[in-house]
C-alpha cells in the first residue's frame, strides 16, 4: 500500500486549485529508475515554474525512504540563458513520513502561500 494513500486526495485537490499537475513516482523515468515513491505538484504562473515536492532523502549511497523532505521551489527558465534564477524553501527536512502526513494541511497551506507570493524579484 502506498504511504501517500492518506494524503493523495489533498494533493489532487490542491493541484486542481492551482491549475497544476500532480505526478506520482516520476512517471517519465524508465521503470528501472522508479525505485521510490514521490509526489509533486507542478504549475507555471507568470512564466515562473513552481513546484511542491514530497520525496525521500537522496544520499550518497542511494535513496533513503526512512526520512523525507517537503520542498517548495520556483524557477525561471527562459530557454536561452545559462542562469536559471530560483527560490527554494525546505518546509520539512529529513523527517519520518508520518510527520508530513500528520501536518499535510499546514504544509500545503504554507506552500500555497509561499509560492503564490513568489515573483521574479524573489528569484536568485
Amino acid at each position: 500500500m502506498s504511504r501517500f494513500k492518506s494524503i493523495d486526495s489533498k494533493l489532487i485537490d490542491l493541484a486542481s486549485k492551482l491549475n497544476g499537475r500532480l505526478t506520482k513516482d516520476r512517471p517519465d523515468y524508465p521503470e528501472v529508475l522508479r525505485t521510490f515513491e514521490e509526489r509533486r505538484i507542478d504549475w507555471i504562473e507568470n512564466d515562473i515554474m513552481k513546484a511542491i515536492i514530497i520525496q525521500p532523502n537522496f544520499e550518497v549511497n542511494g535513496v533513503n525512504s526512512n526520512i523525507w523532505n517537503f520542498v517548495n521551489i520556483a524557477i525561471y527558465d527562459d530557454g536561452f540563458s545559462i542562469a536559471r534564477p530560483k527560490w527554494i524553501e525546505i518546509l520539512v527536512d529529513q523527517k519520518d513520513f508520518i510527520f508530513i502526513a500528520e501536518n499535510i494541511d499546514e504544509l500545503l497551506l504554507k506552500s500555497e502561500e509561499n509560492l503564490s507570493n513568489i515573483s521574479m524579484k524573489d528569484l536568485v
